[in-house]
């Protein structure tokens, strides 16, 4: 067995840890559980784990309550798919009110006041290449179909709804099956918007559009709670390098997650700390397990929710004398996402036998290099990513705004944000991407910072030109989102 093999049986007990705890929305008790369940497991390696705990205000549903969720119209229940997190709460009465049906991209909320505004928002394919660009652009991503995009499109009217004075929101799915819609925790990235909002799809989406259309009472409860003052932990430790102690490489993750796949990062990071507390580097590795990446408002105003870490511990990265220098990042999430597939006009949703397209990211070209090198997981070629002045997606960004040069895996399955249960995870596809990150790892530790490359300084005039270079993605594909 190759040295860097993580052990298939571990990696099962690790899966069926996160099947038990459920989904480890930011500060539950599941996801407080999992960060202690990691640092005892750091601590059983001779690590010596450190805890920033971060303190803020948690809007929940309670689980314990089934009513406090609830969608009435004309007598009939609605089934709704999922609640909008961070919107608002009605209490435990809800709010009875007429229906408006809204139309078009930037909707009137005026028309809605003081009334429950009905909203459709489409699940479309789109040009991932308007997002994320590779390094070789004869391999560029083609149209995908990603639940978070418009559902964070929509969620930017909440606000202007809530001062238009409408009392309420219901987002009606277009596009997307009700297996797909179910259970979906997005968007996660906004503040709170105090105004409660719901999403509904399938043959329920007809029914509540046409009610609004023919502006019907509705009564919707969202018996939402705001806990003050609650806390999440972010745990970091250190294995000190062996000759060249004063660089260090970071090792991140998060642990607040909604399903098996988002988020499994842990495993990579409890696995590279494993094998570098046995045999430490010539530098010194840093393991991050961020908290925050789903309530992201609450912990930082720049980036995500690694930044905090990196505002708070400027001595472990930023160098300059009495402090250490961060020569590299490894960033993993979402191991070994099988692919599903979405089929709205059939009303199907399931895996499709393959793996999802990796996202993977390099920074530099000398890291794009290095991930042909040793990344062996599908038995392709790699299709590496660049991150552009505009965007970076998962818990690399920070890093990337930073200057620190960083391979990151962050696949996005339709699923990625959804609660509910799945066959979201092929074993031997997560031991292969642990092993590559692991041979990542030891190569950088042998790699010269000048042959680790340098990320480009971002400018002002690099985000007009990555979003000008969306923008004229988008257009070339206008026709398709009519």
């Amino acid at each position: 067995m190759e040295f860097f093999a993580v052990d298939h049986d571990t990696i099962r007990a690790e899966l069926m840890y996160l099947e038990s705890l459920g989904s480890r929305i930011s500060g539950s008790k599941s996801h407080d559980q999992l960060v202690e369940h990691v640092k005892q497991q750091w601590a059983d390696f001779g690590m010596r784990v450190h805890e920033d705990v971060l303190h803020f205000d948690r809007w929940s549903m309670a689980a314990e309550n089934p009513d406090g969720l609830r969608l009435t119209i004309d007598r009939r229940d609605i089934a709704i798919s999922s609640v909008f997190p961070y919107s608002g709460t009605t209490g435990p009465l809800g709010t009875e009110k007429q229906l408006y049906r809204l139309r078009g991209p930037i909707p009137r909320w005026t028309k809605a006041r003081g009334g429950i505004a009905v909203v459709e928002v489409r699940n479309r394919e789109f040009p991932f290449d308007a997002a994320v660009k590779t390094w070789d652009r004869a391999r560029a991503w083609g149209k995908t179909t990603m639940p978070l995009l418009p559902a964070t499109f929509a969620g930017l009217g909440l606000a202007r709804a809530r001062r238009a004075g409408v009392e309420a929101v219901i987002f009606a799915w277009r596009s997307i099956s009700i297996f797909n819609a179910k259970g979906q925790y997005l968007p996660f990235t906004l503040p709170y918007q105090n105004i409660p909002a719901v999403f509904v799809a399938g043959d329920d989406a007809d029914f509540v559009l046409d009610a609004a259309s023919r502006a019907r009472q509705a009564t919707l409860v969202v018996d939402a709670v705001i806990e003050r003052d609650s806390t999440m932990r972010t745990i970091w430790g250190a294995v000190e390098g062996n000759s060249a102690a004063h660089e260090t490489v970071l090792v991140v993750s998060h642990s607040d997650g909604t399903n098996i796949v988002e988020e499994n990062g842990h495993i990579g990071l409890v696995e590279l700390a494993r094998q570098t507390a046995a045999r430490p580097l010539a530098r010194t590795a840093i393991f991050v397990l961020t908290a925050g990446h789903l309530r992201i408002p609450a912990v930082t105003d720049d980036g995500q929710a690694t930044s905090r870490w990196l505002r708070d511990h400027p001595q472990w990265w930023v160098g300059g004398p009495g402090n250490r220098h961060a020569v590299a990042g490894l960033v993993i999430e979402h191991l070994g996402a099988r692919e599903y597939r979405d089929d709205p006009l059939k009303n199907t949703y399931g895996p499709t036998g393959n793996p999802e397209p990796e996202l993977l990211y390099a920074s530099t070209p000398q890291l794009t290099a290095l991930i042909e090198s040793e990344w062996r997981t599908t038995g392709h070629p790699p299709r590496v990513s660049a991150p552009n002045a505009l965007i970076q997606l998962g818990e690399g960004q920070p890093l990337y705004l930073k200057g620190i040069p960083n391979i990151a895996l962050v696949t996005v399955p339709q699923y990625l944000l959804s609660i509910e249960p799945g066959d979201y995870v092929d074993v031997a596809l997560l031991d292969r991407q642990v092993s590559s990150f692991a041979r990542l790892l030891r190569r950088i530790d042998t790699m010269p910072s000048n042959e680790i490359g340098t990320v480009e300084t971002i400018t002002p005039l690099a985000k007009a030109a990555a979003a000008l270079r969306a923008i004229g993605i988008l257009a070339c594909s206008s026709s398709d989102w009519r």
